[in-house]
């Protein structure tokens, strides 16, 4: 279960991650790497009551890829809880039951808000402490077979718990503070050992690095940066520990919207591999870090059941976002590739946790005589010379390409379209509008003999970008997201010019359908 401290209901980081790395757009089958995540390795249920009490254990399975590639399609568990009958009792939703298995179906309709199956496990009526059975989840996802993982769950045993206050409000970059957070054991019997997982957004990172602890970092803007500490330490039932002031987060120039999540687990076979996720770490140097008892009595009261920590915190920053037009020419008849393009220069990504839907949109709009027959993947097609491409979240030095397949219909001489980018609410972090804007220019020659149908498009020759200092390509991206490499299949070629009300749709759709476009966007990561 997992105990927020943040606004509004905040799904878990691995699936954010999962889902950050599915803006990437399909990966190779071959190089997927999905998994089930939210099942720990031992998992400890309160025995029953005196009083006929059955204290729930929740957990949320899920589904995700530990290389940040797509978020599956649809996926499917089965739960084999034939070896748990008279251990715990298991609820399990949306999944049916029948011989002893749960089979759980879950379509994924939109990438940023993959469902979960909601486990509540309870000691079964006349089952004592220490009776234990093996939790067994198989299942494939898009068609792929998951590998299968296990989980003891036991009746008693150590069960860590975790509370905590929110990180202080004013942060600016360079800040550290503190990581507010203890744990307590509420479970019958001592936990020997005890990991605690720290997750970074972009724009946070350990003030510290820790002998004891081992540290990744990857290109998802919701996990950046991860630590896993190891502390060789007895917690007995009903006694609690404290992160010392050394455990803090520190501001970095690229904070915008920021979210620092703990969770804390006994030490127990298995553990630390679920808690890395697949991800590589590496040991850290320094000092040990060392869990402080908690100062007053232990009472327990400020405690629930939750073993995952959270809290967000915003800093003022900005972010430049830049579009990079292009100089199109050719044949009348030519079908040629205008590869434009859009960056964040930073230093701060754009984009919020809790909410990682699109926060900007990209316009293009073409002249009379330019028809588009291929799109890049995830725009649309708006009207009569207009195309719109929803963005997602950006990392601060994000380099996104939108290759547009055109054909010259007909001649062109210093015939001008633009690419600009609409930032909504998020402008006030756009401190330089200068280049938000760009030209695309085009000029044809004499008409061009029939085309080989076989042959590839022309390229269009140059770029042009809105006082951006620079042009990126494709081959010099670095972090952020990147459009489709190749214009998508696309709808028929539209031409025309000018603007329409495509714009106010969209806003329409965007706002009174709860964001329903970000069911079709997906970033391309470098």
């Amino acid at each position: 279960m997992r105990l927020s401290l943040a606004r509004g209901v905040l799904f878990p980081l691995a699936l954010i991650a999962a889902s950050a790395g599915g803006l990437a757009g399909p990966a190779d089958a071959q190089d997927r790497t999905m998994s089930v995540t939210g099942l720990p390795t031992q998992i400890a249920v309160t025995p029953v009551l005196q009083d006929g009490v059955k204290q729930p254990r929740q957990l949320t399975l899920s589904v995700a890829d530990s290389t940040d590639g797509p978020a599956p399609r649809e996926y499917v568990l089965r739960l084999d809880l034939g070896v748990l009958k008279g251990v715990v009792d298991v609820d399990a939703k949306p999944c049916d039951v029948a011989a002893g298995q749960a089979t759980c179906r879950i379509k994924v309709t939109d990438p940023d808000r993959v469902p979960g199956v909601a486990l509540t496990l309870r000691a079964a009526t006349g089952s004592q402490a220490g009776d234990s059975g093996v939790l067994h989840v198989t299942g494939e996802a898009d068609g792929r077979a998951l590998k299968a993982v296990d989980a003891t769950v036991q009746v008693g045993g150590a069960n860590l718990v975790v509370a905590g206050d929110r990180l202080p409000t004013g942060l600016k970059v360079g800040d550290t503070a503190p990581i507010p957070v203890s744990f307590r054991n509420v479970g019958s019997a001592s936990a020997s050992g005890v990991l605690m997982a720290f997750r970074f957004t972009e724009g946070s990172k350990p003030a510290r690095r820790f002998d004891n602890c081992e540290y990744s970092e990857r290109s998802s803007f919701a996990e950046k940066r991860s630590a896993l500490c190891a502390f060789d330490v007895d917690v007995p039932p009903r006694t609690e520990f404290r992160l010392p002031d050394d455990a803090a987060v520190e501001v970095t120039a690229a904070a915008l919207h920021e979210l620092v999540q703990v969770d804390v687990y006994p030490d127990a076979p298995g553990m630390r591999e679920y808690l890395r996720r697949g991800y590589p770490y590496e040991r850290g140097s320094g000092p040990q870090l060392k869990l402080r008892g908690t100062d007053g009595p232990q009472t327990g009261e400020r405690y629930g059941n939750a073993t995952s920590w959270e809290s967000t915190y915003y800093i003022t920053n900005t972010a430049d976002l830049s579009v990079t037009g292009a100089d199109i020419s050719g044949k009348v008849g030519d079908e040629v590739v205008a590869d434009l393009g859009l960056r964040n220069d930073g230093p701060a990504w754009l984009g919020d946790v809790q909410d990682p839907t699109e926060f900007a949109s990209l316009h293009v709009e073409l002249p009379d005589g330019v028809s588009v027959v291929g799109l890049p993947k995830d725009c649309l097609r708006g009207g009569s010379g207009e195309y719109v491409c929803p963005l997602g979240p950006l990392d601060s030095d994000a380099r996104l390409f939108f290759p547009f397949k055109v054909k010259l219909a007909k001649p062109l001489k210093d015939a001008h379209g633009k690419i600009q980018v609409r930032q909504a609410e998020w402008s006030r972090y756009d401190t330089n509008p200068s280049n938000d804007s760009a030209p695309i220019g085009f000029s044809t020659t004499s008409a061009s003999p029939s085309a080989d149908p076989s042959t590839d498009p022309t390229p269009g020759t140059g770029a042009t970008g809105g006082n951006t200092g620079g042009e990126p390509s494709p081959s010099a991206t670095s972090g952020g997201a990147h459009s489709g490499d190749e214009p998508g299949d696309g709808d028929l070629a539209s031409t025309g010019a000018g603007t329409v009300t495509w714009i106010a749709a969209l806003a329409v759709l965007l706002i009174g359908g709860g964001i329903a476009a970000r069911a079709v966007v997906r970033r391309r990561r470098a």
